[in-house]
Order: C-alpha cells, then structure tokens, then sequence
C-alpha cells in the first residue's frame, strides 16, 4: 500500500456544502458502499444500514425538511443561532439515509454498561460513514456529514419507511463540488500527542476550547 497516496485522500477529503450538476455513477456508488462495508465494528456486527436515494423529489422535500427546522430554530433565537442551512441535500446524484441496527449492541458480551455499549455502536457506524467519505473523496467526489436531529428525524423515517427498531443517525450527500473547499489549519501532531503519560502542560484552557481556527 501507497501510505502517501493515502494520506493524500484523507487530507483532500472536504465538507463540501455546495454541489453542482453531475452524475455519481453506479460504479462509483458500489466503490464507496464497498469502502463502507470493510469498516471495522465491534465485535463485527456491522450494525450500518444504508437507505440510498436518486429520486429528485425525495431530495426537495429532504431540503424543505432540513429547511423548516433551520427556520423555527432561526424564530426560536434570532440573534445567536448560527446553524447552517443544508439547501445542498437537494443538489446532490446520491443521498444516503445513514441508520443503526441498535440490537447489535447486545451483542458486546464484554461492554456491561449502556453509555460504553451506545459508543461502541455509533463508533462502529462512524467508521462506516467516515470509509465511504475517504472512497468519494478518492474519486473528487463531494461528501458532509448531516445530522438527524429530533425534529426531523420524524419525517425522514416515515419518507423512507425506516423501522422503527433502526436508529437514524446521519444524512451523507454525495455529489461532484461546485467549489473544493480550502482546506483549514490543523492542530500540529505535537500538540494532541503525549508519550506514556499526559503532558498537563499541554492540557487546553477553557478559552482555548473553540472551533478550529477559531473565528
């Protein structure tokens, strides 16, 4: 394996907000699905479940979704909600409704206590959704990460009749960028990194807790 040509794709992958025309091609789609289907799980439960879309129709009312839910909480506090809107859901070839089988985490005979069950779960997932990125990333192709709040999550389960014994967790747009985002500064691998004990002199003052950089 070619570790650069790796890192390559991991740092040109992008949150990409803005789509244009273009079609991602069925093959290219079974690549990134396949990308997601090597993820590492725990205990190999491959709890992913992914509902995939193309009908243009769907994708407008998921933008009118994502669209009332970014007015009511704009309503609720006009002056310091910042949330952005997801307009681009609609401009995408291919939408992905990104679900949890939760009954897999019965399954984790070692983790005894919820909350370390619910991490494992959404970290075996996570992994999933972040393979499929990489993929997409590898072929220009566009990608974000959508969040399934509570007040949407109603409307897109009955839309794309998810059971009720999934979680639905994120929405991932895939589609060709209208403009490749730069990219933004990261931590240097000596600020996060510590050798066999925590360095206390690295730990960050609440002041220093902030998006990255900060605006």
């Amino acid at each position: 394996m070619d570790t650069e040509n790796l890192l390559d794709i991991i740092r040109h992958r992008r949150s990409v907000r803005v789509y244009k025309s273009g079609k991602v091609t069925d093959g290219q789609l079974e690549m990134i699905l396949e990308a997601a289907r090597w993820a590492p799980s725990g205990a190999n439960t491959q709890p992913w479940e992914f509902v995939v879309t193309r009908d243009r129709k769907k994708m407008k009312q998921v933008r009118e979704i994502y669209s009332q839910e970014w007015r009511d909480r704009k309503k609720e506090d006009p002056v310091h909600y910042k949330g952005l809107k997801k307009d681009y859901v609609g401009d995408v070839s291919v939408l992905v409704l990104v679900c949890g089988e939760a009954r897999s985490k019965q399954v984790y005979l070692t983790t005894r206590q919820p909350a370390d069950r619910e991490k494992l779960f959404q970290a075996s997932i996570a992994n999933a959704v972040q393979q499929a990125m990489l993929a997409a990333a590898s072929m220009n192709l566009g990608t974000v990460w959508v969040s399934v709040r509570e007040e949407v999550e109603p409307e897109l389960r009955k839309m794309f009749k998810v059971p009720n014994e999934l979680r639905l967790l994120w929405v991932m747009p895939i589609g060709h960028a209208r403009s490749w985002p730069k990219a933004k500064p990261r931590r240097p691998i000596s600020a996060f990194t510590h050798y066999e004990v925590y360095d206390k002199k690295k730990l960050r003052k609440d002041g220093d807790i902030h998006a990255w950089p900060k605006n």
